[in-house]
């Protein structure tokens, strides 16, 4: 076995599963989250027998009368003991300006820091070192035969 092998199995994206994000001036490709699911389960087989994550929630003020949510995930493969992380999700809770709730950031904050965990044992290698960038992922995202 070489020590490559998960990664490369893990490292190609499907372009379908990707979309070009933009913030203002920064940009980047976000990957649908129940891909990678799907793509974990493929390499190491079910959730929680393969494969699987931990996390701890907890939830920050910000002396602004903001709050945040942050999520430290640690994922595990092959057996419970083989364990790596945490890495650290976070997303806006409370904005206090606008006295708004978003319900959605603790499970925002858990994908973030899965995704994270999940590309360094390879998962979407390819988004995060910048391959389905630029021209050639506008190409190839039409070209489905491809996969």
């Amino acid at each position: 076995m070489s020590n490559l092998d998960i990664w490369n199995n893990l490292c190609k994206s499907d372009p379908k599963y990707l979309k070009k994000v933009s913030f203002g001036s920064r940009s980047f490709t976000a990957i649908d989250p129940q891909y990678q699911v799907r793509m974990m389960t493929e390499q190491f087989g079910a959730i929680g027998e393969g494969w699987g994550w931990h996390n701890n929630t907890e939830f920050v003020a910000v002396s602004n009368g903001d709050s945040a949510v942050v999520a430290n995930v640690t994922v595990w493969h092959t057996s419970h003991s083989n364990s790596f992380g945490p890495f650290t999700g976070c997303r806006k809770f409370f904005d206090a300006a606008n006295g708004r709730m978003a319900e959605d950031a603790p499970k925002m904050a858990i994908t973030d820091g899965l995704t994270k965990a999940l590309s360094h044992i390879g998962c979407n290698a390819d988004v995060f070192l910048g391959e389905m960038d630029g021209n050639k992922y506008a190409a190839d995202s039409g070209n489905k035969s491809s996969w």
